[in-house]
Formats: structure tokens, C-alpha cells, sequence
């Protein structure tokens, strides 16, 4: 085929057939249309065809009369959105592969092929399946995922020969009781479904390896399991299942058991489940409201990876507990010394074991969100350790022992009570990740310098002597260290600014505490007067609705916007004198902090007045840089107010913090409108000047013009 690639055309009339040993691949070659050789004589030596990833939407009809030779037909990744009919006529068919397709339905012509043992749809649209679907006896693998099923036919049972049923991801609601039969059926998954309950004869799968029944809405499993000296795996998490069937701790063959997320209490393993599931590599218990684990626990010996903390993600995380109310381990805990990853986090641990040092292969430890207030001095014996997560706990101090764990390279102690670190912390050397912030350090600790590898560092809110601009930070330009999704999302703390090292040594921000901007933005963004006077210096007006006694201003603003202060109409009491109008003029005023704390300003508005004439013409001329000065004809109309409350308005304050959206319309502005206000600003900015110039027609004005026309 690697010779015939180079003579193929994209075209299906001139494309170039040739094949050997009974293959056509036709993969990729942008086809619309089978090529006409193939239903012309030449499908009958054809054994294997692939039509993979191409723009078909349909195979001929008659593709079945011609390929009758046919054992495998490959048409994924395709837009195909049916089957020919004459698809039954393929007796010879073992393996049908039709994923990624835009198919609902099967014909029933499909139930002919008494040869398939393979059939995928995976990533289709089918709803239903043909009621003679049991008609393809020698049906080994049927991978349905994906799709839009609702229900199994009834007589799904008897495929007795089904070795795999893959139907994830559809939205069945219930399975036939037949299902008992299918005595062959290795793997069953189910997960992602709406499976409300399974019938009992699903423990009559005799050979059943692994059963997937995660992601639905059960609230319990069959009461007895005749595949549980079989059944390596059994997933059931995320449902509501309240209580545990016995069977689950009888399955000596088990090496993975997750049952996470759901409703238990209590106790839910039986003191046989440590003696009986010694092959056990993984367990996942987390997300349940378990308060204690068996005394036999400690048997596991195969175990591997735990799971009894928090099984959701960390924005979620933030609302509420998830983990399990475990307050305490059993003695044999410190037995399971083939243990690498533990998640104990969000439970209710005032205490470890004094013996945790037993676990000396022990890579990964989620401690976080407990009760802790010291840890055994034998941690420091976890010398395979690499990732450390204590967060949110009530740690005073650190064991001596701490700066054995020489593999570490990410650690989290933040929000804990910490007032020292031990002397030996300087020998975590290898470390990538270092938060402590939020503790009560007092000092910068003296270890900093021989953590050359950090590309993250975190020690603010602490309670350090000096400026909190001098406390050492990693600077900003490398990645974080990457997560592992696996993890389940599984860590604590704020979100991180991204930090990274500069020629591998922590340095300190040299930026002075005046040249920083950190003024807060408004608790609440309101119409305040900030936003008045700058929608004033846009030329904008805003009005509120009026029914108070108070009287109407509105706000101009003329000036650079490149200048550091702001300007402020300032106005002078009765009783002050003022000299050539000074009070009518600007006056620069220096912005200070003072000056902006008042929020509660009544907006300017106008008083309702009358138009003496309607007809007069308006036009629009470009936005005037000088004073409003009050002879203007239309500034009569304003009845200016003094300030009442002397804001000084900051103009960088409003640009920097918190920009307003400019409103169309004052209904969308949040304002009543007054149909008979006449405004002298038009909302989307520019003034409107009323022209005061009164045209007199002469009488015989215009009569010579009409007899030199004539």
C-alpha cells in the first residue's frame, strides 16, 4: 500500500485502486464518495476496507450486494449519518468500526450479520437498539459509548458470548433483567449513566473482572455477587449509596476499590475486609462521612494508593467539608509499608500515629484542612517524601527531625500557627514549592539561602519586623511545578501569582513602598460622585429620578485628563465676599485621601423648565474645551447648588480602579426619564445649542429671483 499512496487522487472517479493480500486502505484521502471500482466488480476480492477519517456521508446501497467477502469495514471519523441496507448481505463480517460517526440508528438488516464479533459505535447519536439485537450470537465486544441510549432491548441477554459491554456516557435508565445470562461478560461499564438501580441477577456474572458503576444515581447494589472471587475492580463512586453490601469485603481478587463520593457513615468495612482483600493495590474512600477505619486495615499489604480525604475540585472545595470525619488512625496503619500516596486531607485528625515513620516509601501526603497541632518526631523519617501538603491545620511547631526529608520538593504550611522553624529546615535543599504564609513567624527564616531550586515562594501574612515590601519573594518569570491530574486537583491554598528564580538565588523587591499604587477600589461600585464628575469631564450627563425637595446641578469638567490634580467648581458662602468672580472660577486642588471617602453624594440633576419655543433647530458641534459660562442661553436653565460635602474628586482614582459603562439610554442607566425635561446634554455626550438667531422674511425679498428664472 506504501507504493500506491503516491498514484491516489483525492477525486473518487480517477483514484487508483490497489491492494494486496485482500486490504484497501483508504484512509485520509478526503473522499465524499466511494470510488465506483469498488461496486463495479472489484468489492468481491476486497476482505478488509478502511474508509477511515474521510467527509463520507453515506456508503452506497448496494455496497452490501458487492463486498460480500468482506470480514473487516472501517469507516470512523466519518459524517456518516446511516447504513445501507443491504449491510446484512455482508455474511463474512467480523469487526464493524464505526465510531465518531453522525448515526441514530442501526437498520435492522444489521442483525444478519451472524459473523460480527466486534461492533463500535463509540461517539455516535443512537437512541435505541433493533429488538433482534440478541440475533448476533457470535457478538464478543460491543462498545456503545457516547451515545444517546435510553434502554437495552429485552432480550439483550442472550448474546451469550459478550465478553466486553462498553456503554458509558449514554443515558440509560434501566437494565433488563436478562442481563444475569450474559455468563461470558468479563468487563461491564455503566458509568456516567442515569441508573437509578440494577437489576439483582447482575450478581449472577459468574466471570465478571471488572464492573464500572460510577457517575449514576444508585442507592444500592446487589445484595449478593457470585463474580466476587472473580472481580478485580469495582467502581461505584460518585452515587448515593448509603450502606455496603457484604460481598464487597469478600473479594480476595480485588485490586482497586473506589467507592468515594457517596453517603456512607459510620464504619463501613468490616473487620474481614483487611484479612480477606490482601491483593489490594488501590482505595478510594474519600468524600464520605466515615468516622473510623477497621483495626484489620493495617493487612492491606499490597496497598499502594489511599484515598480518604476530599474527592472534588478546589473552587468547589472552598464552600464546604468533603473529606471524611475521621478523627483518628488505627494502630496497624503504620503497617502498610508499601504505601506511596495518601489522602487524608479535609478530615478531622488531631493526632498520627507516632509510628508514620514506618512508611518509608511514602512519596505523596495530603495532611491538609485537619485539626493537627504537632507532628510525631518519626516523620522526619519519611525520607522518600516529595510532596508534603500540610495547610490549614494548627501546627505550633515542626519536630526536629523535619530537615531529614532530603526528596522533598514540595511543601505547603500555610495557615497553621507557626512561630519558628527547626534549625535543621536548611537541609531541605531540593525544595521546589515553599509556602508558609499566613503563620506567626516573626523572622525570616535563615534556611532561605540554601533553597537555590524554589521557583515558588510564599511567606506573606506573617508577623515580621520590617516592611512587608522587604519580606524575600521568587521572582516572576518561570512555570509552576507541573500538577498531576491524577491528583484530582488535590491542593490547598489562595490562588499563586506566577513566580520563578533569577540566576537560582531569592532575591528582594527593590521597589520603594511610595512608588507602589495600592490604593483599594470601592467596596460597592455605585453612582458616586467620582463617577459624576467624570462622566461631567466626558461630556455625559446622568440623572437620577427626582422626588425629593433638593435642587438640580449638573457637573462639567473642562481640562487635561494628562494632568496629576484634579479640578473642583468651588463656590463661596453668602456671606463670603467675592472679588472679579473668582468664585465662578477653577481652581486646582490637589487630589489628597481624605477627599474621597464620601460614596453617598445625590447625583446632579435639573429642574423640570419649559421650552418657550419647540421649533427652534438644535444641532451637535463639537465638544467645547472652555467654561461653561452662565450666559449661555441654555445655563440659565441650571440652578447650581454649592458642594455640599467639599469632595475633591480624584480623576486617576476613577481611571485606574473602576471604569463605569457608557449607557445609551438613560432607562439602561438605571434613571426615570421625564418626558417634558427638556436636557440640555444629549446622553451620548455632546451639548446641544439652542440657536437664537430669528430669521424676518421681507416682503418681495426674493422677487427678482423668480423673474430672472423666468
Amino acid at each position: 500500500m506504501s507504493e500506491d499512496k503516491e498514484e491516489t487522487s483525492c477525486s473518487a472517479e480517477h483514484i487508483v485502486l490497489k491492494f494486496q493480500d485482500g486490504t484497501l486502505d483508504l484512509s485520509s484521502k478526503d473522499l465524499q464518495t466511494i470510488p465506483s471500482q469498488i461496486c463495479n466488480g472489484l468489492g468481491a476480492s476486497i476482505t478488509e476496507l478502511f474508509l477511515d477519517f474521510n467527509d463520507l456521508l453515506c456508503l452506497p446501497e448496494d455496497l452490501g450486494n458487492f463486498c460480500t467477502c468482506l470480514t473487516v469495514l472501517s469507516v470512523t471519523g466519518n459524517q456518516l449519518r446511516q447504513l445501507p441496507k443491504t449491510l446484512g448481505n455482508m455474511k463474512c463480517l467480523e469487526k464493524l468500526l464505526l465510531n465518531e460517526n453522525d448515526l441514530k440508528c442501526f437498520p435492522d438488516s444489521i442483525c444478519e450479520l451472524k459473523a460480527l464479533r466486534i461492533l463500535k459505535v463509540t461517539a455516535n447519536e443512537i437512541s435505541y437498539l433493533p429488538s433482534d439485537f440478541s440475533r448476533l450470537e457470535k457478538l464478543e465486544k460491543f462498545f456503545g459509548e457516547e451515545n444517546h441510549l435510553q434502554d437495552l432491548p429485552e432480550g439483550f441477554g442472550y448474546l451469550e458470548k459478550l465478553e466486553i459491554l462498553e456503554l458509558s456516557e449514554n443515558q440509560l435508565t434501566s437494565i433488563p433483567e436478562s442481563i444475569g445470562r450474559l455468563k461470558c461478560l468479563k468487563i461491564c461499564n455503566l458509568c456516567n449513566n442515569k441508573l437509578e438501580k440494577v437489576p439483582e441477577t447482575l450478581g449472577d456474572l459468574s466471570a465478571l473482572e471488572i464492573l464500572d458503576l460510577s457517575g449514576n444515581h444508585l442507592e444500592e447494589l446487589p445484595a449478593q455477587m457470585k463474580s466476587s472471587s472473580s472481580l478485580k475492580k469495582l467502581l461505584c463512586d460518585r452515587n448515593i449509596l448509603t450502606s455496603m453490601p457484604l460481598w464487597v469485603c469478600d473479594l480476595e481478587n480485588a485490586i482497586e476499590i473506589a467507592i468515594n463520593d457517596n453517603q456512607f457513615q459510620k464504619q463501613v468495612l468490616t473487620e474481614e475486609f483487611g484479612i480477606v482483600c490482601q491483593n489490594l493495590t488501590s482505595l478510594d474512600l474519600g468524600g464520605n462521612f466515615m468516622e473510623k477505619l477497621p483495626e484489620s486495615f493495617g493487612k492491606l499489604k499490597c496497598l499502594e494508593k489511599l484515598h480518604l480525604g476530599s474527592c472534588i475540585g478546589e473552587l468547589e472545595r472552598r464552600a464546604f467539608q468533603n473529606g471524611n470525619w475521621l478523627t483518628y488512625l488505627p494502630t496497624s496503619f503504620c503497617e502498610l509499608i508499601n504505601l506511596t500516596e495518601i489522602h487524608l486531607d479535609e478530615n478531622l485528625l488531631r493526632e498520627l500515629p507516632s509510628d508514620i515513620g514506618n512508611l518509608v516509601n511514602l512519596e505523596f501526603i495530603d495532611l491538609g484542612q485537619n485539626v493537627l497541632h504537632e507532628l510525631p518526631e518519626s516523620f522526619g523519617d519519611l525520607q522518600s517524601l516529595k510532596v508534603c501538603q500540610l495547610s490549614k491545620n494548627k501546627l505550633q511547631i515542626l519536630p526536629s527531625s523535619f530537615g531529614n526529608l532530603y526528596s522533598l520538593q514540595d511543601l505547603r504550611l500555610d495557615n497553621n500557627l507557626l512561630e519558628e522553624l527547626p534549625e535543621s529546615f536548611k537541609e531541605l535543599t531540593g525544595l521546589k514549592t515553599l509556602d508558609l504564609f499566613n503563620n506567626r513567624l516573626t523572622e525570616i527564616p535563615l534556611a532561605l539561602p540554601y533553597f537555590t531550586k524554589l521557583v515558588r515562594m510564599d511567606l506573606s501574612e506573617n508577623m515580621f519586623k520590617i516592611p512587608w515590601h522587604e519580606v524575600p519573594q521568587v521572582v516572576t518569570k518561570a512555570q509552576y511545578p507541573v500538577r498531576d491530574p491524577s491528583k484530582k486537583d488535590n491542593w490547598r491554598g489562595r490562588p499563586r501569582q506566577d513566580l520563578s528564580m533569577l540566576e537560582d538565588k531569592v532575591i528582594r523587591i527593590t521597589k520603594s513602598i511610595e512608588d507602589l499604587d495600592f490604593e483599594p477600589p470601592p467596596k460597592e461600585l455605585c453612582y458616586n460622585e467620582n463617577a459624576l464628575r467624570d462622566a461631567a469631564r466626558a461630556n455625559m450627563s446622568i440623572w437620577r429620578s427626582h422626588t425629593g425637595p433638593q435642587k438640580r446641578e449638573k457637573f462639567v469638567h473642562h481640562g487635561s485628563p494628562n494632568r496629576k490634580y484634579s479640578y473642583r467648581r468651588s463656590y463661596s458662602d453668602e456671606s463670603r465676599s467675592c472679588d472679579d468672580d473668582d468664585s465662578q472660577e477653577w481652581n486646582h486642588i490637589y487630589t489628597s485621601d481624605e477627599d474621597n471617602e464620601d460614596d453617598d453624594f445625590e447625583p446632579p440633576i435639573f429642574q423640570p423648565k419649559k421650552r418657550e419655543n419647540d421649533t427652534e433647530d438644535t444641532k451637535v458641534p463639537e465638544p467645547s474645551t472652555n467654561v461653561v459660562s452662565c450666559e449661555e442661553n441654555w445655563d440659565d436653565e441650571l440652578e447650581e447648588v454649592e458642594d455640599p460635602y467639599n469632595v475633591v474628586y480624584d480623576y486617576n482614582y476613577f481611571n485606574n480602579i473602576y471604569q463605569h459603562p457608557k449607557p445609551k439610554t438613560l432607562e439602561e442607566a438605571g434613571y426615570v426619564v421625564d418626558e417634558h425635561l427638556f436636557l440640555p446634554y444629549d446622553i451620548h455626550g455632546k451639548p446641544i445649542v439652542k440657536q437664537s438667531a430669528n430669521f424676518e422674511v421681507i416682503e418681495g425679498q426674493f422677487e427678482d429671483a423668480s423673474e430672472e428664472e423666468s
